[in-house]
């Protein structure tokens, strides 16, 4: 069957003033789709002689809509090291390579990559593509990976923030699948040894070419990238269906919890309100990211009195970045004396009042967005810096188109929208208070 590309080559010459007006992102770049739906971006850029090959799954435990198989995304981060029967022994071929090689989970994705020298791309890309389309392990082997994500649940839920993690999500969420972590409810975990049959259905769903995006960066011919993609992924068959992801009711007023860390902890108190979904070309979506930042981040009036000048917080954190489906806007804070709970909470609640009622500071609101923006343009030292800060792009949108979007919306945002943003998110009927303080007892 003849395979027809389109190849779209985005115009980025680097001396065309009219060209580098209106984008942030320095490098020139291609794209390929194929007619079983498999897209790849080619990126020139970092050190010679090295390449980063990134294949971004967008699927992750959001993804995990079926009652009592929570934790299949992260599963599958682990026997996607298995082998296959042309590469049974996955570790000893990058070994020899000498690439670096990993992969992540999160809610909304699953990330594999590779760094290594050039001279490797083919061998890279038969062993990649061979692994997502032929993957293979018997039942004792899923067992005994099964056992090994047990512990590595385990050893998350007994430290302090990954127990209040948990917390924080089953309290806030009631029907949307943010409401389990990423490696999955405890019980789901531990019946995941008998699951051998449903994670090879869970493979051959997820595992489509709709549904994944390769993006290779580094030094290389792009011409023969473009051979070789065709060579290895046109074959691999479609059929991804998305799921049915269970949309999360509107919140009918406050929550708020107290739990009991078994361990030594200090006191952490966590204010989290219900956000949006992540846009590029949305200003208000935009604003709330920066609302985070102005209001609880290092440079806020808030940090320098809890931290700095009262010494009553150990830290301050926001946790205002935004996923592919309405998520949570959290500020938390370590506090050093239980006694100063209370004190702490009002401080956060008055910190959200004024910013519903006062424009943000001009300077510190220019100097957030400038921050974010060049440290981005920063971070795009190496090959697979450049691959890695694509992930947020590809994840909501599918490319990485919509990274020069974004920045333009960025800047576009006034105090006005800040305000507006805290006005629409930091509303009570959409708070939850989870806090975290040590047993009575725990050693």
């Amino acid at each position: 069957m003849r395979l027809t590309m389109a190849l779209a080559l985005l115009v980025t010459a680097a001396g065309a003033a009219d060209a580098q007006r209106d984008r942030i992102f320095p490098f020139d770049y291609q794209v390929l789709r194929l007619d079983n739906g498999f897209t790849a971006y080619l990126i020139r850029a970092g050190a010679p002689g090295q390449i980063a090959y990134v294949s971004m799954v967008r699927t992750g435990s959001r993804d995990e809509v079926e009652e009592g198989k929570s934790g299949f995304a992260h599963f599958f981060e682990h026997m996607m090291f298995r082998g296959t029967a042309k590469y049974p022994d996955y570790d000893g071929v990058t070994a020899a390579m000498g690439a670096a090689r990993n992969a992540f989970t999160s809610s909304d994705m699953t990330v594999y990559y590779l760094v290594a020298a050039s001279e490797y791309l083919e061998q890279i890309m038969d062993l990649e593509s061979d692994r997502f389309m032929n993957l293979r392990y018997a039942e004792p082997d899923f067992r005994t990976e099964a056992g090994a994500v047990l512990g590595e649940y385990q050893q998350s839920a007994t430290t302090p923030f990954g127990f209040l993690n948990e917390k924080i999500r089953e309290t806030a969420f009631d029907r949307h699948t943010y409401r389990h972590t990423t490696i999955g409810f405890e019980a789901d975990v531990r019946a995941m040894p008998a699951g051998y049959a449903y994670s090879l259905e869970f493979h051959k769903r997820f595992y489509r070419p709709e549904n994944v995006v390769l993006v290779l960066a580094g030094d290389f011919d792009p011409q023969a990238a473009e051979r070789l993609i065709r060579q290895y992924y046109a074959g691999w068959a479609p059929g991804y269906v998305p799921p049915a992801v269970p949309a999360e009711p509107p919140q009918a007023g406050p929550r708020q919890r107290t739990v009991e860390y078994p361990g030594r902890t200090l006191p952490v108190l966590t204010v989290s309100y219900k956000g949006p979904a992540w846009s590029a070309t949305d200003r208000l979506t935009a604003a709330s990211e920066l609302l985070g930042r102005v209001a609880f981040g290092p440079n806020s009036d808030l940090y320098r009195r809890l931290v700095i000048q009262e010494r009553r917080v150990q830290s301050l954190n926001n946790g205002f970045s935004l996923q592919r489906d309405p998520s949570l806007l959290t500020v938390s804070a370590t506090i050093i004396n239980p006694g100063d709970l209370d004190v702490v909470q009002q401080a956060i609640d008055e910190a959200v009042g004024r910013f519903q009622r006062d424009l943000a500071d001009a300077t510190l609101l220019a100097d957030t967005k400038s921050n974010m923006k060049y440290g981005f343009l920063m971070g795009l030292e190496t090959a697979q810096n450049v691959a890695f800060a694509m992930i947020p792009f590809v994840v909501n949108t599918g490319g990485v188109e919509a990274v020069d979007d974004y920045y333009q919306t960025l800047d576009a945002v006034t105090a006005e929208d800040v305000r507006a943003a805290a006005r629409r998110y930091l509303v009570a009927d959409g708070r939850t208070i989870v806090t975290m303080v040590q047993r009575e007892g725990a050693q």
